[in-house]
């Protein structure tokens, strides 16, 4: 428990620390989104590639382009007004790893009630990008019917606004579930511990090795500890209960006062 004893006395020296927001979801999704449609509107295989999945990569060349269904699609984004409409997300399972999808809907059919997307996927907090080739033609009311939240990162309530403080001395505001996680995936022995803070509560993690690490909360002013080293999956498991509204994350494991 040596590690977690330090942990105490460093925050203190963590709050004059430059804060380093935490990018918006929403914005790095647009982000993707426009940067795909700027890359078929002017066919910049490299630009493409940046945000394509490792397999599609490999089929990106001026050929590419090239493809009957890919020119319809670039006929539209040549004509579109830079304008995104909107956004959805869902959460689906295709393996080990849930997959986050977000629908970017940039354009409307005149002929019909469908509508153009950008479609992007992320796999455990790595990163968005293209699913598929990028791009797909739907019915509005499927994408109506899309979360316009993205799933797990609930808004915050005023109980539930949590800040990140690492041992490299990072520290993110009005943080996510995903972003704790991503941060926490980081600890090594050098960056050995991270902190989850709303008001004066907390829940920190001190890394052991590979797949243990000490846990411990505090609550009312009383503090606890897991009373055996967690799992990396059983630490995700509480970040992300953390970050929930209710309390689940108190019985995802045995703890005993300090």
């Amino acid at each position: 428990m040596k590690k977690l004893g330090l942990i105490l006395t460093m925050v203190a020296l963590m709050f004059s620390s430059n804060i380093f927001a935490q990018a918006n979801t929403q914005a790095q999704v647009e982000s993707v989104a426009k940067d795909v449609l700027q890359a078929y509107k002017t066919q910049d295989v490299e630009l493409l590639k940046k945000h394509a999945s490792g397999i599609l990569k490999y089929s990106i060349t001026d050929s590419y382009f090239k493809d009957k269904e890919i020119q319809e699609y670039i006929g539209v984004i040549k004509n579109w007004d830079g304008q995104i409409r909107g956004i959805g997300y869902e959460e689906q399972n295709m393996g080990p790893v849930p997959i986050l999808m977000a629908t970017v809907y940039f354009a409307d059919d005149p002929n019909s009630n469908d509508i153009y997307e950008v479609l992007l996927s992320n796999a455990n907090g790595k990163g968005w990008i293209m699913f598929g080739s990028g791009l797909a033609k739907e019915g509005k009311s499927k994408f109506d019917k899309l979360s316009k939240t993205v799933p797990g990162e609930k808004k915050a309530t005023p109980n539930r606004q949590i800040s990140i403080e690492m041992a490299n001395g990072d520290t993110f505001d009005n943080s996510t579930a995903q972003a704790a996680i991503s941060n926490f995936e980081k600890l090594d022995d050098d960056n050995f511990f991270i902190i989850l803070k709303k008001d004066n509560d907390f829940m920190q993690f001190a890394y052991s090795d590979k797949n243990s690490y000490q846990a411990e909360y505090k609550e009312n002013g009383i503090q606890y500890e897991a009373k055996t080293p967690v799992t990396k999956e059983q630490a995700i498991t509480l970040i992300k209960d953390y970050y929930n509204t209710d309390d689940k994350w108190k019985t995802d494991v045995e703890w005993e006062k300090m």
